[in-house]
């Protein structure tokens, strides 16, 4: 990976995208730090995608970034993480992160996001700091998948018919 050549795309609030890049900090180091300033300046959400092979940040719109992605969502001391990946069917699933635990009833914990743009409810098991956070986004930068250790629950994608 270069600079010349960026693979991976990132999002702040849905609403803008840039290049991850290597300077003055490493890559590593700015994922950190982007997932430490959620809930700071109007942040509630930062997502990470890998563009397809070959695309560089001038062939993607809002509209065509890669629907696979790693998200964070709340403040650097509360947050959740989900994950949209490709299964080996081909099948699009969305996920949401934790270290495993008891799913007895409907999630209890809420996750309020940043000046009330929104919220999200998850187990207590699905709540993360920002440290362990950027690890988590460290090492889906360098796998594009997470660690073993982590749970992963399915959410529906489907939209209730109206």
């Amino acid at each position: 990976m270069t600079d010349d050549e960026p693979t991976f795309v990132y999002e702040i609030n849905g609403a803008s995208f840039a290049n991850l890049i290597n300077g003055p900090r490493s890559y590593e180091d700015n994922l950190r730090r982007m997932v430490s300033l959620l809930g700071k300046s109007n942040r509630s959400t930062f997502s990470l995608s890998k563009l397809p092979d070959g695309q560089d940040i001038w062939d993607v719109t809002p509209e065509s970034l890669p629907s696979v992605f790693l998200q964070a969502a709340g403040t650097a001391d509360a947050m959740t993480i989900e994950w949209r990946r490709v299964e080996d069917d081909g099948t699009e699933r969305l996920y949401t992160v934790g270290h495993g635990g008891s799913r007895d009833s409907e999630p209890p914990v809420t996750i309020d996001f940043p000046e009330g743009t929104g919220r999200a409810l998850v187990y207590p098991d699905e709540v993360f700091t920002a440290d362990e956070a950027g690890e988590i986004f460290v090492h889906h930068f360098l796998t594009l998948t997470i660690p073993d250790r982590y749970a992963l629950r399915k959410r529906d994608l489907t939209m209730p018919a109206p």
